[in-house]
């Protein structure tokens, strides 16, 4: 999902408008967010549940309500600790932990997670910010936000839920089993999301809302959101965008071009067969990569640069940071990433010094 609204339900936090934002700067954003905006709302339901108005002077309704805030922000900053610093992959043991905080309800704890992803969201044409949180197979949980990029056509964004499955990816997750969204997947994003093996069955989460009505949780599936559907199957593509790829690591000496290898044979290319990846350095020596995730559809595919920038989110680093950039990419072939790639770098990260490795 990428700006379709200056509005959506629940708040929105003025946060990270700057595509070089700090990582600092985020956090910060992150201990107001969440919580704290729902925390009206449930004060007001548990009033109710005691029969009791939450908007009464009586002292039992300002003791409830006072209750409950208390008991929320502690969850809140409970959650914030489990998180840390670096919350866009939960590993299973604090995915555990948080899904036990909340009644061993999944669905809940992902719902709950997207407002604590929205401030992470670098969307600096429209502010408006995208959150979304996905539980994996093997029990992690990946987040999700939305990039945009200054200069750049709109199509150049990368949305909350194809930030969320390249995240998942580069992870090593080979199935998601639900997935929960600041607000209703947007037609790109329902084609994107198509990609993987047994899409269907895939269980989409987020609220509705309608002019002056309070928002409604809607849990529906990937079938219904995109009915009549074009995909892999369709042209006999078998597996998906996280089926495992194998092949031989890289021998080439220099630690960044074999990184950049590597994520080209890593691609998900089907409809072309053109391997291209791209590894990334920041300054303080650091290295990301990211592999071209073609689409059946094309446009909702994401380039090896912008696979290789959500590494870089995910870690919590600024555009600013990169030194160094290595494309590989198959030759001789009907498209290639080059020109998208050198461009897009120069806007971001204009001193980086940019590479071709031919394959």
């Amino acid at each position: 999902m990428s700006a379709v609204s200056s509005s959506t339900s629940g708040s929105t936090p003025s946060a990270v408008t700057s595509q070089n934002a700090s990582a600092s700067s985020s956090v910060s954003v992150l201990s107001t967010s969440g919580a704290t905006a729902q925390s009206g709302e449930i004060a007001q339901k548990s009033a109710q549940e005691f029969n009791v108005s939450s908007s009464s002077s009586s002292t039992a309704a300002q003791v409830i309500q006072a209750e409950v805030i208390a008991k929320l922000s502690q969850e809140s900053q409970y959650i914030r600790d489990i998180l840390g610093t670096k919350p866009f992959v939960i590993d299973t043991t604090k995915a555990q932990q948080l899904t036990k905080l909340l009644g061993n309800d999944t669905d809940k704890l992902l719902r709950y997670l997207v407002p604590f992803a929205r401030p992470f969201a670098r969307p600096p044409i429209s502010n408006y910010h995208v959150g979304a949180a996905a539980m994996g197979k093997s029990g992690t949980i990946y987040l999700g936000v939305n990039l945009e990029f200054v200069g750049f056509p709109l199509n150049a964004a990368v949305h909350g839920e194809q930030f969320l499955l390249a995240n998942a990816r580069s992870h090593g997750e080979t199935e998601l089993t639900a997935i929960a969204v600041s607000a209703a997947p947007c037609g790109h994003c329902r084609q994107f999301l198509n990609e993987i093996e047994a899409a269907d069955a895939l269980k989409i989460m987020f609220q509705t809302s309608k002019s002056g009505k309070k928002a409604t949780d809607v849990s529906t599936n990937l079938a219904r959101l995109l009915p009549e559907s074009f995909g892999p199957q369709d042209l006999g593509i078998k597996g998906g965008l996280l089926t495992p790829v194998a092949f031989p690591k890289s021998t080439n000496r220099d630690p960044l071009t074999a990184k950049a290898i590597d994520a080209a044979h890593a691609s998900y290319a089907p409809y072309t067969k053109i391997l291209s990846g791209v590894a990334i350095k920041t300054k303080d020596g650091k290295m990301y990569s990211g592999s071209s995730l073609e689409n059946a559809a094309f446009n909702p595919s994401l380039s090896p640069l912008q696979a290789a920038l959500v590494c870089l989110v995910v870690d919590m680093r600024k555009y600013d940071e990169i030194s160094e950039v290595v494309l590989a990419e198959t030759q001789g072939t009907k498209a290639s990433q080059v020109g998208s790639t050198q461009e897009l770098l120069k806007s971001i990260a204009p001193g980086a010094q940019f590479r071709l490795e031919k394959l």
